[in-house]
């Protein structure tokens, strides 16, 4: 088991190629909904308040575990938390794979949100339990899904923002400006929970915080956590971002461009030194003098500028 508070866990199983855990955060999150429903006095869901959680939690896991590999990547430890997973993965360095990756159990608690609200709909509330457990569900799932969307670094939302902001910004830009999404992510969870009385709003928005904190440290000394990459190689890959990009290739284009009209020009003022060479100067017409001229100042202004 982990030494640190935030970090111990327990283990459920193990395969040869994944293990299993359980994070003490859960136990908490599992409390709280058990405490909620003795309460409101629905006393046949307190053992559902040990089964949902936990069942989420591992499917949405197993989303992430399932598309690591899936893209070439891997995965081989989860741990099961309050809202999240944490999943050691490694997964290739491209966008669109991270985006894959990152937005695979949200996509997975989406579906079983909708899934359950729309049965729950179908199900007569006076049926009681059937009705009670699927809307239990269909909670459970929509409150993964929209916290794992935050840029929190404790949620999915950091892989994700990340793989959405690097075509457009950077890779080295995308990482510090998630870091900051990640900031007022926590701030605004923690603000919430304080004016809805929800304190288990109240304690994600406060574990996010904490954990923004240490990925903040984290990159500023060179590591980013999320996407386990030294930081000088992020660096090497910022000009990945489409930005970047299209002003390369225009100013790729502009050199092409100046190229072609410096060996225009040279070629024109070949010929026209040829001509004044055999036949002399006033062989020349008009036109030709004043293009002599002006290849003449321009390629005079060319060397003034590379002198200087």
């Amino acid at each position: 088991m982990d030494s640190s508070l935030l970090s111990w866990s327990l283990k459920l199983y193990r395969t040869s190629t994944l293990e299993v855990r359980a994070s003490w955060l859960l136990g908490v999150w599992v409390l709280f909904d058990g405490i909620n429903f003795a309460r409101t006095g629905q006393m046949m869901m307190l053992p559902f308040a040990l089964i949902v959680p936990l069942v989420s939690m591992y499917v949405h896991a197993m989303a992430h575990v399932v598309m690591a590999r899936l893209v070439g990547g891997s995965a081989d430890r989860t741990v099961l938390s309050m809202i999240n997973d944490t999943t050691s993965m490694q997964v290739p360095l491209t966008a669109s794979k991270q985006f894959a990756v990152g937005s695979a159990g949200p996509l997975i608690s989406l579906v079983l949100w909708l899934s359950c609200a729309l049965l729950a709909k179908l199900v007569d509330p006076a049926d009681g339990l059937g009705y009670l457990l699927l809307s239990y569900v269909a909670q459970t799932n929509f409150w993964i899904f929209i916290i794992n969307l935050l840029a929190c670094a404790f949620c999915d939302g950091a892989r994700i923002w990340r793989a959405v902001l690097w075509p457009l910004f950077g890779l080295s830009r995308a990482v510090r400006w998630t870091v900051i999404l990640s900031f007022v992510c926590s701030f605004a969870i923690m603000a919430l929970g304080i004016w809805m009385t929800d304190f288990l709003l109240l304690m994600v928005g406060i574990l996010c915080l904490v954990v923004t904190i240490q990925e903040h440290r984290s990159v500023k000394l060179g590591f980013d956590p999320v996407l386990q990459i030294e930081f000088d190689a992020i660096l090497d890959r910022r000009g990945q971002s489409w930005f970047g990009r299209w002003q390369q290739r225009r100013k790729i284009r502009a050199q092409e461009r100046q190229e072609r009209e410096e060996h225009e020009e040279q070629e024109m003022l070949d010929r026209l030194l040829a001509k004044v060479s055999e036949h002399g100067l006033p062989s020349l017409t008009e036109a030709e003098r004043a293009t002599l001229q002006r290849i003449s100042r321009k390629q005079k202004a060319r060397q003034e500028t590379e002198i200087s």
